[in-house]
Parts: C-alpha cells; structure tokens; sequence
C-alpha cells in the first residue's frame, strides 16, 4: 500500500479563483479527488517523514498565499 498525503481546502474569498488554487496544486504533484477529500499526494514508493510533510504543507501554504484558503493535510498508508 502507498503513503499518501490526503488535502481538503476551504476556498478564502480574497479575490483568487478557486480553479487557479487547484492549479497551483496540481502543479505540486496534488491530484484532483472528488468526496470528502479534494486532493491526494502520493509519494510514489517513499514513506514519508515528518520533515517531509511540513516541507509539502510548507508548499501547500506558499502556493495558497493571499489567497484566504486554509487546508488540512492528512498522511498515512
């Protein structure tokens, strides 16, 4: 079974479309889901540490600057 890095966003109202957010995800390796999560990250044969998931949520939170979104990551096999 693969780790996976699973996300679920809150869309801010700061004037960034919710279409471009999901953009700048999909450019870190996010893959759109649909249900209670909205994106996966996979790491592709790698267990990840905790290192590795705060630099992802570090990315995460860049990539979403000014935007007013808040996410919530979730990381397991």
């Amino acid at each position: 079974m693969a780790w996976k890095t699973y996300l679920i966003m809150y869309f801010g109202t700061n004037g960034i479309k919710p279409s471009d957010t999901a953009n700048k995800l999909e450019a870190l390796g996010f893959v759109t889901l649909f249900g209670s999560v909205d994106f996966v990250y996979e790491w592709k044969g790698k267990v990840p540490t905790k290192a590795d998931v705060l630099a992802l949520g570090d990315k995460v939170a860049s990539a979403l600057q000014g935007s007013g979104a808040v996410f919530n990551l979730d990381t397991h096999e």
